[in-house]
């Protein structure tokens, strides 16, 4: 049960972080650098494609974990980029 919190949160906490240090670096300059932590959807995608493509008796649930692993670089994504847009606007 604690691996599979790990490979949640740790996704989630690590681009949470990494947007953040961007976000903070950038400021207003280069502000496109924010999305470069979107470029790590492209493992979980390769993931689960792999784990489509080996078949096998339980696929569907590797799918499943990969997708849940996209889901919280996404969600770490999303809330530093909610929290550096939140900071730009203050005076």
């Amino acid at each position: 049960m604690e691996m599979l919190l790990l490979m949640f949160w740790g996704p989630l906490v690590g681009t949470l972080a990494l947007t953040l240090l961007v976000g903070r670096l950038t400021q207003r300059r280069f502000q496109r650098l924010i999305l470069f932590p979107l470029g790590f959807l492209a493992i979980p995608l390769a993931g689960s494609v792999y784990e489509w493509l080996l078949g096998g008796f339980f696929w569907e649930l590797g799918v499943l974990l990969w997708v849940i692993i996209g889901v919280s670089i996404l969600l770490g994504w999303l809330a530093g980029w909610r929290l550096c847009r939140g900071k730009e606007r203050a005076p």
